[in-house]
């Protein structure tokens, strides 16, 4: 029996903690909870809650959670139509705050349209990535308050109106007038049946129900399971998305079907159309004799490929000769794949449109079909291959005097691999490196020299402001079914850095020999951080005793001496962590901006064809130099400049799928230590709760602060600390604590902890000893999630992308 009108259990309270707690969702079993109700009709709950939906005093958040609609977030007329804000204050939107003027009507303070890419909160809200020319005038992405991205679905290339600036929180404010790029031609989630019919859950709860309609509906007893939508009718400012089902897949726990999942909610294409593969079909398997003409015989030097055990596509090989008086003559030659994809051809096409290949822990999605991307383009030992060569000289201070670039053949001596290269250079004599050393025999005196020389780069670079963003990453290992067993850290060794270090002089050889001959082509930047956010992280590490200072401007020195202060420090990974947060993205662009990350005044991306289009590009107009068809190249600014957009675009999606696909392999492995006590370090704390850093597992899980019974916590900004208000106990960044996971969560890709016990913050090792605190959590939580680039496929694109 429903509870009488005036108790907690009538809806009217639920609504009314819903206000109290906006803009934070709830599902009604946790709204009981905080209103201590042992019992409750859910039903009428339920309808007074859908009713409430359906007058837009709520929004339905995924299938159970229930959003307060706040004032400035009723409908899209608060731009159209002027309405003002309330005049109470300051009103936040997430982290975000805006002034109590909030969203201003278009009327008066419009200032233009610009494009972008729309991204989605879960708390309703979202923002614009503005792409092209236009983000110079942007340093942060456009706010889009909820109610305004109009028929706009998360990842949608959007038409954004400016509505209003605020330079004091240097925050745009836009809403959504139309879609330019629709994204989601197919929608990835689970059937569920309901009263009015099928509809589709996406598995991206940033998107909104799929009503199936049309086609064949699906059997009762695919109920549950992981389907494919094709969209026929699309989203409105009004009504969510419909379609029909175009494949059932299966059970979502299954690793392909985990795959699929994620490839299509970022977009990533996964099968070749036929006739890209029938275009490489016809390629040959190995050069012919008409491809050598014009090219430099380099077969009989010793180049050898370093990449990583798994790694099935090698798009670089290096070659070290000493000279006399200490100098050495560096050869870096990179598989020619201009030759083989031509611009227009249906390869091409294809090739732009993926952008970039994407890596996974169990496989790649690479750029180019294996015809290519493992055969005729990957320098595999033996086997003759058409390549481009930077050819570097080099005095014995490592400082370069000349170089030169052409197109070559070379034959690769030996595939190596970082782990054994390390084994080799290092003073370790164990049978089983002996027989290493003795299996490469003339390749080891080579490979010292190339140690010794990428230590003097190593130096040279560091000395000249370059950071090091030497972070170590998470490894996934997997079972034979393709499930996670195991997750652990990654540490790189000079085998990586020696690769490393040759990349990154090859590129920019390459960028300032384009530049001398002034043509266009793809800059890699990365532009200066804004002061702004480097003052904001100095209040930061302040409670730690760090400061980052700078004189007008930031220079990479500064962050290099703010790093330097760090190293040591019982938290220097966490701390350095934050540093980097503060810098911003590196992306492509025909306008040179340099690379602040790396110090280089100019630099591109030369060194792998085979997985990145950008260096495809580079590549072309070094072919057309070759040729003095310098006209030609100049012509290319336009179609390199949209190219540029297009490329940084497809990066940061591919980025974002890993990132999701690491999730989902932690979630995956610690469904097998739910309820394990776990020592930890906090490592963020925000005002929702606190991350956890688990000892044994470069794993992170969320501790809320609403599950900390024994006492009301809340957030003090300035302290970055949560605190309770009767105890007074803190909970801050690098405090030592003990925890288990409460709920993992494979579909959200979260992992929420429970707090077991507080540890004194000067337990810095170890599960146990010490001094504890009494404090205990009660309850288990529900959270969100923190995310940590790691791949086991990808272990080479990371190894030369560090910036």
């Amino acid at each position: 029996m429903a509870p009488p009108k005036d108790e907690p259990g009538d809806s009217g309270a639920f609504l009314a903690l819903l206000e109290q707690r906006a803009p934070r969702p709830l599902a009604i079993q946790e709204m009981a909870r905080m209103l201590s109700l042992e019992r409750y009709d859910r039903k009428p709950i339920k309808m007074a809650l859908e009713s409430a939906v359906a007058s837009h005093r709520l929004r339905r958040v995924g299938k159970t959670r229930y959003q307060w609609i706040r004032d400035f977030e009723r409908a899209p007329q608060v731009a159209r139509e002027g309405a003002a804000l309330s005049r109470r204050g300051t009103v936040r939107v997430g982290a975000s705050p805006m002034t109590e003027r909030g969203v201003r009507s278009g009327r008066s303070s419009s200032r233009g349209r610009v494009e972008g890419r729309y991204s989605r909160v879960r708390a309703g809200y979202g923002f614009v990535e503005v792409l092209g020319r236009a983000a110079e005038r942007f340093a942060r992405d456009i706010l889009i308050p909820a109610g305004m991205e109009g028929a706009a679905l998360h990842g949608d290339r959007v038409e954004v109106e400016i509505i209003r600036r605020d330079p004091r929180l240097r925050r745009t404010v836009g809403q959504i007038t139309a879609v330019t790029g629709a994204v989601h031609d197919t929608i990835m989630g689970t059937l569920t049946r309901e009263r009015s019919g099928w509809c589709l859950v996406p598995e991206n709860e940033l998107l909104p129900a799929v009503d199936i309609i049309g086609g064949v509906p699906p059997q009762r007893e695919q109920a549950g399971l992981v389907a494919r939508v094709r969209i026929t009718r699309p989203a409105t400012p009004r009504r969510g998305p419909g379609g029909e089902v175009a494949e059932v897949i299966g059970a979502a726990d299954d690793p392909e079907v985990q795959f699929l999942t994620i490839a299509a909610e970022h977009g990533l294409r996964t099968a070749f159309p036929p006739g890209v593969l029938a275009e490489a079909a016809r390629l040959p398997a190995d050069p012919v004799e008409a491809d050598y003409a014009g090219r430099e015989d380099l077969r009989a030097l010793a180049f050898v490929t370093i990449d990583g055990e798994t790694a099935r596509d090698f798009d670089d090989a290096v070659s070290l000769e000493a000279l006399p008086g200490g100098g050495r003559r560096l050869w870096v030659a990179i598989a020619d794949v201009s030759h083989y994809v031509r611009p227009g051809s249906v390869l091409d096409q294809e090739a732009a449109a993926r952008g970039t290949s994407v890596y996974f822990p169990d496989r790649a999605i690479p750029m180019l079909p294996p015809q290519l991307s493992s055969e005729l383009c990957s320098l595999n030992p033996h086997r003759d291959r058409l390549v481009l060569v930077a050819e570097m000289r080099y005095d014995a201070a490592g400082r370069r005097l000349d170089a030169r670039f052409f197109r070559g053949v070379i034959r690769s001596h030996a595939r190596l691999t970082y782990t054994k290269v390390a084994a080799v250079l290092s003073h370790a004599d164990t049978p089983e490196i002996h027989a290493w050393r003795d299996e490469l025999g003339a390749l080891v005196p080579q490979l010292r020299h190339m140690h010794a020389f990428m230590r003097t780069l190593y130096r040279n670079r560091v000395q000249a402001g370059s950071l090091d963003l030497d972070l170590p990453e998470a490894l996934i290992d997997l079972s034979e079914e393709g499930r996670s067993i195991g997750v652990r850290l990654l540490q790189r060794n000079d085998a990586h850095r020696l690769i490393e270090e040759f990349m990154l002089e090859a590129n920019r050889a390459v960028a300032m020999f384009l530049r001398e001959h002034d043509l266009p082509f793809p800059y890699r930047i990365h532009e200066p951080p804004d002061p702004a956010d480097i003052d904001e992280l100095s209040q930061f590490l302040g409670a730690f005793g760090f400061a980052a200072t700078y004189e007008e401007r930031v220079r990479p020195q500064d962050v290099q001496r703010l790093l330097k202060q760090i190293e040591g420090h019982r938290l220097a990974r966490v701390l350095s962590r934050q540093v980097l947060r503060s810098l911003k993205q590196a992306q492509y662009s025909t306008m040179n901006a340099g690379h602040f990350g790396l110090a280089f005044p100019i630099y591109c991306h030369f060194t792998s064809p085979i997985r990145r289009y950008p260096d495809l590009l580079v590549h072309r107009q070094l072919n057309l130099l070759f040729n003095g068809s310098l006209d030609a190249a100049r012509e290319e600014a336009g179609a390199l400049d949209a190219a540029s957009v297009r490329s940084s675009q497809a990066e940061r999606q591919a980025m974002e799928a890993e990132r999701a696909m690491l999730d989902l392999k932690k979630c995956e492995f610690m469904l097998e230590h739910l309820l394990e006590p776990q020592p930890g370090t906090i490592v963020s704390v925000l005002s929702f709760g606190f991350f956890v850093e688990l000892d044994a597992y470069p794993i992170e899980g969320l501790v809320r602060a609403d599950a900390l019974h024994d006492d009301r916590y809340v957030y003090i900004e300035e302290e970055r600390a949560l605190k309770g208000l009767r105890t007074r106990q803190r909970f801050r960044l690098g405090d030592r604590v003990r925890v288990e996971a409460s709920n993992v969560s494979l579909r959200r890709r979260e992992i929420d902890l429970a707090l077991l016990e507080r540890l004194t913050p000067a337990i810095e090792e170890g599960a146990g000893g010490g001094k504890r605190s009494t404090a205990r959590a009660g309850k288990k939580s529900k959270g969100l999630r923190r995310r940590t680039v790691v791949k086991r496929h990808g272990e080479k694109r990371r190894s030369r992308d560090r910036t």
